[in-house]
C-alpha cells in the first residue's frame, strides 16, 4: 500500500494523515472480545471495530445504555466490576475477564 493512500484527498481534512489505532492487545483476548461483544452489545462478529483504543464510552448509546448500564451489564453477565478504570478501555476490560476465568479454572 502506498503511502499517500491513507491520506484524506479533500474536504475539511484534507491532507492529513488517517491511521487505525493498533489491535494487537484485541487480537490477544480475540475469544473473550467477540464473546463481550455478543453478550454485552449483542453484536456478532463484523458488525463491530474494535481496537486496543476502544472503550466502553465508544458504546454509550447502544441500545440506549449509557456507561453506569454497561458496566452494571458487564458485572452481572461476568462478575466483575469495571467501574475503576478511568479509560475504559476494552482490551483492560478483557484482560480483567482473562484474570477472572484464569482464576476459577
Amino acid at each position: 500500500m502506498k503511502e499517500d493512500e491513507h491520506v484524506i484527498k479533500s474536504g475539511p481534512f484534507k491532507g492529513k494523515k488517517v491511521q487505525l489505532a493498533s489491535t494487537s492487545g484485541i487480537e490477544l483476548f480475540k475469544a473473550i472480545a467477540e464473546e463481550f461483544m455478543l453478550r454485552i452489545f449483542e453484536f456478532e462478529p463484523g458488525q463491530y471495530l474494535i481496537t486496543d483504543e476502544s472503550s466502553l464510552h465508544d458504546f454509550t448509546g447502544v441500545d440506549e445504555m449509557e456507561l453506569v448500564d454497561i458496566e452494571g451489564k458487564i458485572a452481572e453477565v461476568y462478575g466483575i466490576d469495571v467501574s475503576d478504570l478511568k479509560t475504559g478501555r476494552l482490551v483492560e476490560i478483557f484482560v480483567r475477564i482473562h484474570e477472572r476465568e484464569s482464576e476459577s479454572e
